[in-house]
Formats: structure tokens, sequence, C-alpha cells
């Protein structure tokens, strides 16, 4: 009997059962499986199996103002506000935040809105494998042991179709291949029997040709084929790789918030690699390893079946002895990746951010912690390799076995005149093209595990729901006015910490608004809606009266240009980075942007003027160049909607002067939100928009909320206080 069934039949008559799920933490604090119910009546906690009316936490609904998380440390709580008091329905860790979030949030719509009370989890992120119930690798990836490789392998095959016809070809050379290797010890044979020993000296030369031949057909064809495979493996791989690729820059901002660069870039390296295995190695040396054993045992047993069950006698324990010392080499490999993974993902958060490293002085913290990491994998990799080395070392030596038994045996056949000297030789001869497939094919199942899950882990981002995407009816824009209105929204960028909370205000076509508050109240958050980086929580924001997830996304970005706090340029040229909006645009377009931008002075004196590389993320122009370039880039762009966000911010007084000139005149005719921090660069702002604690504190002209005595004039009072200190000090 199930959970959800044993609850029902202990609830009471008329009660109903909306929801019920585990949390991960016991009442005393402990980790431990506790669940957690919400009926049409009641919020009920209790530990397995509830006997009676053994819950517990009970709480009416009728009773609940609000149900809320609170974050503590190293955990979250789940409190119900009553009228006169707080209770702690559970806890949980804070893994589980956003599931206990979004029922806080349905059950809360409904005691205050009388909202209908559904709770649906069914998009929540999988953290255990809902088949073995393993942790999984990443939350809601995959799980590596239940892994359905039918799939993976029907998914690889629509890689392969387009090129059958050339796989059709290589898989015939496999197969003429393996024939003509077949040939040479037989040669030996006739060789050996009917020249050497039969004194047959006239069928010497021949024999001599068509061993040599044979050596050579075979060369030729392994050349041909091998030749063939690579040109193949190689472009399905660039086709897996293009894919991937492709799929990265699709994935939304959510995604990256929480996914490390360093992980992405271990797949599109090290798991197309490992793929490679498949298109490459596959037809490489499997197919023919498949053909060149059965083609050897028919041989064999044609020859003499009495020595052919010889050389068949340690098979099976070779192969025994394979798959059960290869099932645990292949998790400590699983486990090397893991660990790989992270080593890389720690060293390019490090390598990124090494400014910060060097400016704090951390050099030494950081390379400890790579030490750790590279520790880890030198472990890993010290494991398997071990095992790998104690493992083929006696895989060789039971091979070797076979070989025994045919010098015995046959030695004994060759002198009863049952089997003659020639035979026996192409025994042993054939011996040594025996064991070396066997063991290739029993570690195929291995390879082909690791390339599948390589497979899988890069199916995983290609086929990522985009969490932002055209709706099906999304409409053209081919043109835009600009006038912008928030209804009633909500965001977070966690589930349970909600950033804005219920904005409200109309920006009209062409208007400048100056976005104004405290760091963190939501004010960049607001453009990252207008540019849908993220879809509103709840609400709409409007442009020109049509949502703005009705909008096609590409049109939508095509009419808006940013200038972001912190200016991001590539390893390129100047003229490269600011004519990125616009890639057909002339010099003579990027100069007069970048004169329009104050920039073209300073551009003019460096080493190579306009095609001077500005090194990785612009590392060799200051921080006030960047930002001048970035200016330029977006006046480039020519957008209706415009959105600096602090884009003054890092240049001295006298360059923001001549900032502000170009931007009065960019800013003409377009709608633009500026966030700054000092009041003075919106100047030219029509209204002022304060944003305090996730929603419009106040909105109207500087003239207007200066008379409002609130949030606004205690913050042109506090700047202008600054400003009289820094004029006493200067």
């Amino acid at each position: 009997m199930d959970i959800a069934q044993n609850l029902t039949e202990r609830l009471n008559p008329g009660e109903a059962l909306v929801l019920v799920t585990e949390t991960d933490l016991r009442k005393d604090g402990t980790f431990g499986r506790r669940w957690f119910a919400v009926t049409d009546r009641r919020l009920l906690t209790f530990a397995d199996g509830p006997e009676g009316d053994g819950w517990e936490v009970e709480v009416a609904l009728a009773d609940v103002k609000e149900l809320r998380t609170v974050h503590h440390v190293g955990r979250m709580g789940l409190e119900a506000q009553k009228a006169d008091s707080r209770v702690e329905v559970l806890s949980c860790t804070n893994g589980l935040a956003t599931r206990f979030a979004k029922i806080a949030h349905a059950v809360t719509k409904h005691c205050k809105e009388e909202w209908p009370l559904e709770i649906s989890l069914e998009d929540e992120e999988r953290r255990v494998c809902e088949h073995c119930g393993r942790p999984l690798p990443e939350a809601g990836s995959f799980c590596p042991v239940c892994l359905k490789k039918g799939k993976v392998l029907a998914r690889l095959w629509t890689y392969m179709r387009p090129h059958r016809r050339k796989l059709l070809v290589v898989s015939s050379l496999v197969l003429s291949g393996a024939v003509v290797n077949l040939a040479p010890p037989y040669l030996v044979k006739t060789l050996v029997d009917d020249v050497l020993l039969g004194d047959s000296g006239r069928r010497l030369l021949l024999l001599v040709l068509a061993l040599a031949g044979s050596y050579l057909a075979g060369t030729l064809i392994g050349i041909v084929r091998g030749r063939m495979s690579a040109r193949l493996a190689s472009r399905m791989m660039h086709e897996v790789r293009f894919d991937f690729y492709q799929a990265v820059q699709g994935l939304s901002l959510r995604r990256y918030d929480k996914t490390q660069t360093g992980t992405l870039i271990s797949r599109l390296t090290g798991d197309t690699q490992m793929l490679n295995f498949v298109f490459a190695d596959v037809g490489a040396f499997i197919l023919p390893a498949l053909v060149q054993i059965v083609g050897i045992c028919v041989v064999l047993f044609f020859l003499d079946w009495r020595l052919a069950l010889w050389v068949l006698i340690p098979a099976p324990l070779l192969v025994l002895v394979t798959l059960l010392t290869f099932r645990r080499l292949r998790r400590s490999y699983h486990r090397l990746w893991q660990r790989r993974a992270k080593m890389t993902a720690r060293a390019n958060d490090a390598i990124s951010g090494i400014r910060v490293i060097k400016a704090f002085s951390q050099e030494p913290k950081e390379i400890d912690r790579f030490s750790v990491r590279s520790g880890d994998v030198a472990d890993a990799t010290a494991f398997a390799e071990g095992m790998f080395s104690t493992v083929f070392p006696t895989l060789n030596f039971l091979t070797m076995f076979g070989t025994f038994f045919v010098w015995y045996f046959g030695g004994i056949a060759v002198m009863e005149h049952r089997v003659s000297l020639g035979a026996l030789m192409a025994f042993v001869a054939y011996l040594t093209m025996f064991y070396g497939p066997l063991q290739m094919l029993t570690r195929f199942g291995d390879f082909l595990n690791r390339a599948f899950t390589a497979a899988q882990r890069l199916f995983e981002v290609t086929d990522a729901d985009q969490e932002i995407y055209d709706d099906p009816d999304a409409q053209p824009l081919a043109s835009m006015d600009g006038a912008f209105e928030f209804e009633g929204v909500h965001f977070g960028y966690v589930k349970d910490r909600p950033v804005l909370k219920g904005v409200d205000a109309k920006v009209e076509a062409g208007e400048m608004v100056g976005l104004v508050g405290r760091s963190g109240v939501g004010k960049t958050t607001m453009t990252n809606l207008i540019c849908r980086f993220y879809d509103v929580d709840e609400g709409a924001i409007k442009v020109d009266g049509v949502d703005v997830r009705k909008v096609r996304l590409r049109d939508l970005r095509r009419h808006i240009g940013i200038v972001p706090q912190e200016s991001y340029l590539f390893d390129g040229t100047v003229a490269d980075n600011i004519g990125f909006a616009k890639p057909d645009a002339t010099r003579a377009d990027v100069m007069r942007v970048a004169k329009a931008a104050n920039a073209h002075g300073f551009i003019m004196r460096l080493p190579g003027g306009y095609d001077t590389r500005v090194g990785e993320k612009g590392a060799r122009l200051s921080g006030g160049e960047k930002q001048r370039i970035a200016i330029a880039r977006a006046i480039l762009h020519d957008p209706k909607i415009l959105i600096l966000d602090e884009a003054t911010s890092s240049v001295d007084t006298e360059t923001e002067e001549l900032i502000q000139r170009a931007l009065a005149s960019l800013v003409e005719g377009r709608t633009t939100f500026a966030i700054a921090h000092r009041l003075s660069t919106l100047r030219h702002a029509q209204r002022l928009l304060v944003v305090d604690d996730g929603k419009v504190a106040e909105f109207g002209t500087h003239d207007e909320l200066i008379e409002k005595k609130g949030i606004y004039s205690k913050l042109v009072e506090i700047q202008s206080q600054l400003s009289a200190i820094k004029a006493v000090d200067g």
C-alpha cells in the first residue's frame, strides 16, 4: 500500500487529499524521510506510516493567513502564519526549496484570494532516479545506471543515416579486409606441407607471391577503410558538436545560472571525444574483430575440429573474467570522469576570476582548492589505471593457455601423423589472431556503455527545454513604437525568493525613464524581463499593447540595445567588437559611432587603432574604454529601445559629461530605461521610477518626487551630502 492510499484512509470523512510529498529532514533536524500533505482542509506533517491521527504537525487551512518559506543556515523552513502566531510546518534542506516554495505560493493564493487549491509538481527537477533511487549526477539529469541504450542508439542513427551509403562501403571493406586477413596462415600451411615438405619447388615462388599479395591487399584495404572511417567519423562528430553548441547558445540564462561553464566545456570536448568511439572505432576495430573471430572459428574447425576445441577451451573463462572485472573498471572510470569534470569546472572558475583572486591575494587558497580536485583526479586515475594494469596481464596469461594446448596436443598429433606440420603452424598463426579480437569484443560492451553515457550527456543539453521560446502564436514585429506596460509583474531567480513583487508601471513611447533604488531591489531584473532574458512568473509585460511573450523573440531583441553594467568584449579587434551589433557595418559606420561615444580619440592612440586586439574580455583596455566601446556598439545597433545599466559607472566625470552629451542625442525618439546610482546621470530622464523591495515605490518627475519627501528625496539628499564631502576633501 503506497503512502497516498494509506493517508487517504486516515483522513476525516469528506476530506480530499490534494498533495502528498516527502521532505528530507526529521522533526529533530536530522536527515531522514518525512511526509507533508495538503488536503482541502488541513496541512499535515507526519513520519512514515501514520497510525490513526499520529500527525507531527496539523494546521487547519481556515486558520492560515499565509504559508511561506523561511531560510535558515543550511536549511529551509515552511511556516504557516496564523492570526496570532506562526507554526513551522516542516523543515528541509535547501535542495527542496523550489518544491516547497511552489506549494507555499499555491496555498497562500488559496487562503488570501480564495483561488482553487491546485498544486502540481510535474515540472520539478528530479534529484534521484525514479527507477533505481540512486542520486542523479545533476538535478533533472538522466541516470547512467538506467540508461536506455536503445533510444540513444536510435538517436545516434539519425547522424549516421545521411551517410549510410558511405557506411555501406566501409562495411564492405571491413568484410573483404577480414576475409583477406584470413588467407596468410592458410597459405603458410600450403607452403610448408606442399612445398617445403612435399618437395614441390615449382610452386614456391607462386605461394610466396600470393602470401605477399594477401598482406599487401589487407594493408591497402585497411588504409582505405581507415581513411574513410576517419573522414566519416569526423564529419558526424562535427554535426554532433554543432548541434550541441547550437543548443548551448539557445539555453536560457536561467539554465546558465545553475550550470557551471566548465561542465558544458567538459561535455563539448570530453564527451564528444568519447562518442567518437562509436563513429570511428566501431568501424575501424569492432566490426573487423567480429568478422575475424567468426572467420577464424570456421577455418579452425575446417582444419581440425579436435584442435579447434582445445583453442576454444580458455574462451569462456576469458569472457567471464572480462565481464566481472570490467564492471568494476567501468565504475572506476565513471568516477574518474566525474572528478575530472569537477576539476575542469574549478580551474575554469579560477582562471575566469583571476583578477579577483589576485586582488585579494587568494592565489594560495585557489591553488589548494585546485590541488584537492587534482588530487581526487589523481587518486581516481591511479585506481582505474591500476585495475587496468592488473586486468590485462591477467587476461593475456589466460589466452596463453590456448597456445599451450595447441602446441602440446597439436605436437602429439603431428608426431602421430594425424595432423600436418603446416596445419599446426596455421593453427598457431590463427591463434594469435583469435584472442586479441575476442578481448576487444568482451570490452565492447564497456566501451559502448561509456560512449552511450557521453552521448546521453550531450543529448541532455541538445534536447533541453528552452525556458524562453517563441509562442506558437507569436507575432512578427517589423516596427515598434516602444510603449511598455508592467501589469502585476512577479519574478524571482529562485522561486522562493521573489525579486519583483507586483510591479505596475506604464512607460510612454519615446520616454526616458530612470530606474532608481538601492542595490538588489530589482532594477536590472526589470530590464532583463524587458529583453526576455527571463520570463515573468506572474503578470505580464506589454510592448505596444502586446504581451512580450506573444512577440517573436528575435524581432523583440532586434529593437533593443543594451549597454550593460559590466561591458563584455570579445577577443577580437576594436572594430570587430563595435561592429558586433551590425556585421555588415562599414569602417565609416564604426568610426562614426565611436566618435558619438567619445571613443575615437583613445582608439586612435592604440598601437593598431581600430585593428588593435582587445584581449580576452577586453583585458588590454581600461574599464572606461571598454564601456565607451560598448556604448558605441549600442549606438550602431540603432535600437528603438535603449537600456543603460550603469552605462557611465566606469568613467571619470569629464568623460561622463562627454558621453552624456552623446546619449542625450541618442535617446531622442527612443524609449530608454536608464539605471544609475549617481542620480546626476539621470538628468535627461523625463520620469524616475523608484523601486523598493520589489515594488514601484514612487514614479514621477524629479520635481514631483522631491516634493513628496519620500525615498527619492532622501537619496538626493544623501548624494548631495556625499558630493559636498568630496568637494571639501578634493
